[in-house]
């Protein structure tokens, strides 16, 4: 006990910076606080409490006074009950030494950037650390004969994709997986599938001609730790730090071809979410589908669109891995739209009928064989008590001599286990009960979501949010002459629907 203070606990945040208020201990404190487990804070001085000056003034202010909490700053001489005037100037200088702090280290790095010194946190593929110093990159032979190849195959007119096929079909590691490899680590779980994005990454990048490029990102302020683009006037760039993997003139040759395969797109063209984003998946893999457009005017003044979905794993993968299990967006439109208004129609007909149909076929019961189970549950709860008062009469009858103690201990023995069995089966049957009527209230919910969908006439995506959890599309086949894909459909509430 200090001056008729009781300490009840302890809070510490090591390791984590003043400007930070999501610091677990503090968020325990602040719980704490809030349950009334603690009314008064002791610190030894206000920059324990934090660096952030209108943070801190809005706790010592409005949010500590709100909860009935004393904030006692030991070493400033602070006192919530007492005179604060020097409290928020004494926040303020904090707050500068927390602004002087984030520029001298920022200092720090620029000048080693500006020397030449590696300072990224991995080693970019083809590439390794020095043993001899770790902000020196040297050549990683085996990786950089992949991107040497890499390059040449781009020069000669080899598309992103197309490269990442004949990499994966190689089986070249991946450079996560290389990274694990220089490691000595060999059971790395990343993936070892190239994709498209990694080989443009790798296409585009100086570090392949000997030049470091950094300061490229940088935070919003030495508050908000937001990582954003620099602009280019700010990038550092050391030419000739390292050694090259490709001469300078492949490079150049290399980054023409990309600077003309971006200008096929028309920049006029913003991406937009089309009208299954999200929600439609890959059957076999469970990727996410992506989606193309294909544009055409077939006989009209203005251009249609067409859009279609695909496997995002089959594409970024160069082809490699999966199938396209492709689907176009108005095919697919039309068979949902179909389908959410034929379980519409059924509701409206007979919403009693389709309901219990749900309720067997989902949970293999129904609400007839739910009221036997809890009748069920009644029995053993009323059996459970009996030997509950079974066990305090034989006490009884041993304590009074009624029974002989070998007597006893049989029937206490075949009691208690007769009793532990019948209450695991009322656990197991009350959660039962407990799951199905949460089913069968969603099943409901169900029912009276889709019974005011019978007369749709469009599928908009509001419909399909408050619908529908997830689609699954699976790879097409021919049988017969037609065409045929399955389709499964993952309502809200009830899953999927036969």
């Amino acid at each position: 006990m200090l001056n008729g203070w009781v300490e009840t606990k302890t809070y510490i945040d090591d390791g984590y910076s003043g400007g930070n208020f999501q610091r677990p201990g503090f968020l325990e404190m602040m719980e704490d606080a809030r349950k009334g487990v603690i009314n008064l804070i002791l610190v030894k001085d206000l920059s324990r409490l934090g660096r952030d000056f209108v943070e801190v003034g809005r706790y010592t202010d409005s949010v500590f006074p709100s909860m009935g909490v004393r904030f006692v700053s030991v070493l400033d001489c602070l006192d919530s009950d007492g005179d604060n005037d020097m409290l928020h100037f004494r926040s303020l200088m904090n707050d500068y030494d927390l602004r002087d702090l984030s520029n001298k280290i920022k200092a720090v790095f620029h000048s080693k950037q500006a020397s030449g010194q590696c300072l990224i946190s991995t080693a970019p593929f083809g590439y390794q650390r020095s043993a001899d110093d770790r902000h020196r990159l040297v050549i990683d032979e085996p990786a950089a004969s992949a991107v040497r190849q890499m390059y040449e195959w781009r020069r000669n007119g080899m598309s992103y994709n197309k490269i990442t096929t004949e990499l994966n079909r190689a089986e070249i590691p991946s450079p996560r997986v290389n990274r694990c490899l220089l490691a000595g680590k060999e059971d790395c779980s990343f993936p070892q599938l190239w994709t498209i994005r990694t080989v443009k990454l790798i296409l585009q990048n100086e570090v392949y001609i000997g030049n470091f490029v950094m300061n490229k990102f940088g935070t919003r302020s030495y508050k908000d730790r937001t990582l954003v683009q620099k602009p280019e006037s700010e990038w550092v760039r050391i030419k000739g730090s390292h050694e090259a993997i490709v001469s300078p003139e492949l490079w150049r040759e290399v980054q023409e071809m990309n600077a003309a395969a971006a200008r096929r797109f028309d920049p006029k063209r913003n991406p937009s979410a089309k009208l299954f984003t999200g929600k439609i998946f890959c059957a076999d893999c469970g990727s996410a589908m992506s989606c193309r457009v294909n544009r055409r005017h077939i006989g009209q003044p203005n251009e249609i669109e067409y859009p279609s979905y695909f496997c995002s794993k089959y594409w970024n993968s160069g082809r490699s891995t999966c199938s396209w299990h492709t689907i176009g967006e108005l095919t697919l439109k039309d068979l949902i739209l179909a389908e959410i208004r034929s379980h519409a129609d059924m509701i409206a007909s007979d919403r009693d009928g389709v309901t219990e149909q749900l309720k067997r076929k989902l949970l293999q019961t129904d609400t007839q064989s739910l009221g036997d189970t809890r009748r069920e549950i009644l029995h053993i709860q009323r059996r459970v008590r009996e030997l509950e008062n079974l066990a305090s009469r034989l006490y009884e009858d041993r304590v009074n001599g009624k029974i002989s103690a070998e007597s006893f201990g049989t029937l206490v023995r075949q009691n208690e286990q007769e009793r532990l069995e019948k209450t695991a089966k009322l656990q197991k049957l009350t959660t039962d009960v407990e799951e199905a009527e949460q089913r069968f209230s969603d099943i409901e919910k169900w029912a009276a979501l889709l019974r005011k969908y019978r007369d749709l006439q469009t599928l908009g995506r509001e419909t399909i949010d408050e619908l529908i959890d997830r689609i699954e599309i699976g790879e097409s086949s021919v049988q017969d002459g037609k065409r045929c894909q399955d389709i499964k459909v993952f309502y809200r509430f009830v899953g999927q629907i036969d």
